[in-house]
């Protein structure tokens, strides 16, 4: 990025690029806010977040200022923004000014000057990032470099939205999942006896099912544990997005992918899955263009991991004069079906605590 390039237009683009931002240096994209809505009081924090690693939260007061060439932080304005953090609950650890004014060897001084003096009171550390810094930190990661000119650059011309469903800013999915319980109970049986009871060992289904959970063809059974949702790609811009794919990498949580329901697979010869990798690519039909306010929808169906909580996406929009990338998160709240066995031990030394497996929710198919 080039130290002339021009700053956001407004104060709002510039809060969002340092939630992208700081969501990458702090390595938490997803946890990463904005600090209530506009008009709220926001006790001198615009966003919020706990970097990876750290136990405290860290705030960032995003201080965009409309007059580029004679943009200044005063340092008037900076105590009044370090008091008000103050009032930020929980406390902070780190308290990050971030401003499109220029770099100033006075202010930063000050700002120097007041972090000493508010650690030695027991409060948190002070951060400043002008403009400059903020573009070298640019620099150093590309996908928000991308997001800033192919987004807040470019807002009002190309602009793109992913949600689900109905329209949803997020997405939780809620998967069937069998919870085999082993409890162990004494007995007065003798070592014999427990092993001719323990002759046929009891077969679970998550190794029943590894080798094809959606079509167990070699069995009589299949897997319900599978989810669908509606992926929803609209055009919030102002120009029509023409020649565009969009491609979607399931990153972390997903064992199978399939684009259409599982009881309805997919129809359309433009959707291509490659489950080896986890990477869907959507084409829209005769290559058909998406305009302004307008959206599209596709069914995904996937079959989650048994032990996360959640599914991490990356997404890439490919088009003939605009390309964006991001990510979203799909949360995971399984519905379990709990089935129990006892078994029976002779030793005190052998009474462990509960045995439990995570398995899919596998059914007998029915003949036609």
């Amino acid at each position: 990025m080039k130290k002339k390039e021009r700053k956001p237009e407004n104060w709002q683009d510039f809060e969002s690029l340092c939630k992208k931002l700081w969501g990458e240096i702090w390595e938490i994209p997803n946890t990463i806010k904005k600090n209530g809505r506009l008009g709220q009081e926001q006790a001198g924090v615009d966003i919020y977040g706990k970097p990876k690693g750290e136990k405290g939260y860290w705030g960032i007061q995003a201080k965009g200022k409309d007059d580029y060439i004679n943009a200044k932080l005063t340092q008037k304005e900076i105590s009044i923004e370090i008091e008000k953090a103050k009032k930020f609950l929980p406390k902070l650890s780190v308290f990050v000014i971030a401003s499109t004014s220029n770099k100033d060897s006075k202010i930063e001084e000050f700002v120097r000057l007041k972090d000493i003096e508010n650690k030695k009171g027991g409060s948190f550390e002070i951060l400043l990032f002008c403009w400059e810094d903020i573009v070298d930190l640019l620099d150093e990661y590309p996908n928000v470099l991308s997001w800033y000119y192919h987004g807040v650059e470019q807002k009002g011309k190309f602009d793109f939205k992913i949600s689900f469903n109905n329209l949803e800013e997020t997405l939780t999915l809620n998967p069937i999942f069998e919870k085999e319980i082993t409890k162990y109970k004494l007995t007065h049986k003798s070592d014999y006896e427990l092993i001719f009871d323990n002759l046929n060992p009891k077969c679970h289904l998550s190794s029943l099912f590894d080798h094809d959970p959606l079509f167990p063809f070699q069995s009589n059974m299949i897997n319900l544990s599978w989810c669908d949702f509606d992926l929803v790609m609209e055009n919030t811009g102002a120009l029509v997005i023409e020649d565009w794919k969009l491609i979607l990498r399931f990153i972390s949580g997903v064992t199978k992918l399939e684009s259409g329901s599982f009881f309805l697979p997919r129809l359309s010869l433009t959707d291509q899955v490659d489950d080896e990798n986890k990477i869907i690519i959507y084409r829209p039909l005769n290559n058909k263009p998406l305009i302004q306010n307008d959206n599209c929808i596709f069914k995904i169906s996937l079959l989650p991991e048994t032990n996360i909580d959640k599914i991490m996406v990356e997404w890439e929009l490919l088009a003939r004069d605009f390309n964006i990338k991001d990510t979203f998160q799909i949360d995971i709240q399984p519905n379990y079906i709990e089935k129990i066995e006892f078994k029976e031990v002779n030793k005190d030394s052998e009474l462990v605590d509960d045995e439990i497996y995570i398995t899919y929710h596998c059914v007998e198919k029915k003949n036609n």
